[in-house]
């Protein structure tokens, strides 16, 4: 493109200016066979970083395709786009060379899941990077750090997953594993089970001890059939209580006092969602929040009655630590909210989710339309 339009673009603010600049400068700063100088990188890293804010995420997520796996390019730069959203900084957490161990750790603590996922996946990361996973992952991090064999850990950091994922059988398996074909690991898991885990852990702990890295694996995979099997069976089970309150064959307060009886709050709210056609998750969040007063409308929507409300009121002011008098204030609302009040409600719930799902897809259809423009 001839620099006369480079400059015409760099002049007009508008948004799809913006966006065909960064890709004219993108396409001559990679050009096939061109080493920049660091001039040149420095120059690219600055004249982007003003703009990434203005353009859509498809095309910061291009500019960290392009740069991912290049050292050509400013680290400043690097560590912008590895800083920003998922769906961009994803590439760039996964290769990027400019990336240092102290980096890696920094976003895993300040960043959210997914960030943590892709960094828990790299080729090769240091031990200030599995200090901070071990530290703040949830299990899935936890498994994925400990399937890497490109990994390095510290006693810090082996402890840290021991403690905090040391029972899952998915953890077990991947440990036990690499235990079994690197005896410089072996020796290190070996070293950092404390007596607290060796309790905690039981056969896992003695089979690591003993060296018996092929058993405890295999153990640990018998663990994980087991538990397929036990979540295949717990979501039969819930459909066919979920079944069972449309057929008439039983009320939803029968169903609610038993689940609440065995203090299944997470099957109760599973219920529930599927009754009001509520995001399982956004319900939850509701629910589970300290001011806990949604419950009333979102179970008034339902045909549920004042003995099945009392039953989930309780349990659910027992879980966010709200004394028992709140929950027979709770059902006081509830006594006093309409039915068909709770419902409209629920319905302009439904509809905003709804809006924002279709309200996304569009906004991505827009960008993308734009860019092929």
């Amino acid at each position: 493109m001839p620099v006369s339009k480079l400059v015409e673009l760099a002049r007009d603010r508008s948004a799809r200016s913006r966006t065909r600049l960064v890709k004219a400068i993108s396409d001559v700063f990679f050009e096939e066979s061109h080493i920049p100088s660091d001039i040149e990188k420095r120059l690219f890293g600055d004249v982007v970083a003003k703009v990434l804010d203005q353009v859509a995420d498809e095309i910061r997520a291009d500019i960290a395709d392009q740069i991912a796996c290049s050292e050509h390019v400013d680290r400043d730069l690097v560590l912008t786009l590895a800083n920003d959203d998922a769906i961009v900084a994803m590439p760039i957490l996964q290769i990027s060379p400019l990336l240092r161990d102290d980096d890696l750790a920094e976003i895993a603590r300040a960043r959210g899941e997914s960030h943590r996922l892709t960094i828990a996946a790299r080729p090769a990361i240091g031990e200030a990077v599995t200090d901070a996973l071990t530290e703040v992952g949830s299990t899935e991090v936890l498994r994925k750090v400990a399937a890497n064999r490109g990994a390095r850990f510290s006693m810090a950091g082996l402890g840290h997953l021991l403690n905090r994922g040391g029972e899952d059988p998915q953890v077990q398996h991947n440990l036990a594993e690499r235990g079994r074909d690197e005896d410089g690991f072996a020796r290190d898991l070996c070293a950092s089970l404390t007596d607290e885990l060796r309790t905690r852990l039981g056969a896992f702990a003695s089979l690591v001890e003993e060296g018996h890295f092929k058993e405890a694996a295999r153990r640990a995979s018998l663990m994980i059939e087991e538990g397929m099997k036990e979540s295949a069976h717990r979501q039969l089970e819930r459909d066919t209580l979920y079944d069972a309150i449309p057929d008439g064959r039983r009320t939803i307060d029968s169903v609610i006092s038993e689940l609440t009886m065995e203090d299944r709050l997470g099957d109760c709210i599973w219920l529930l969602a599927r009754l009001v056609r509520i995001d399982e998750a956004t319900l939850k969040r509701s629910l589970l929040h300290s001011d806990v007063s949604s419950v009333v409308v979102l179970c008034r929507a339902t045909n549920m009655g004042m003995q099945g409300f009392c039953a989930f009121a309780r349990l659910i002011c027992k879980r966010v630590g709200r004394p028992e008098s709140e929950s027979k204030a709770l059902a006081d609302s509830f006594s006093r909210t309409l039915q068909e009040d709770a419902r409209r409600t629920v319905l302009m719930i439904r509809e905003a989710q709804r809006s924002k799902v279709v309200s996304k897809g569009d906004g991505k259809r827009a960008k993308a339309a734009a860019v092929a423009a």
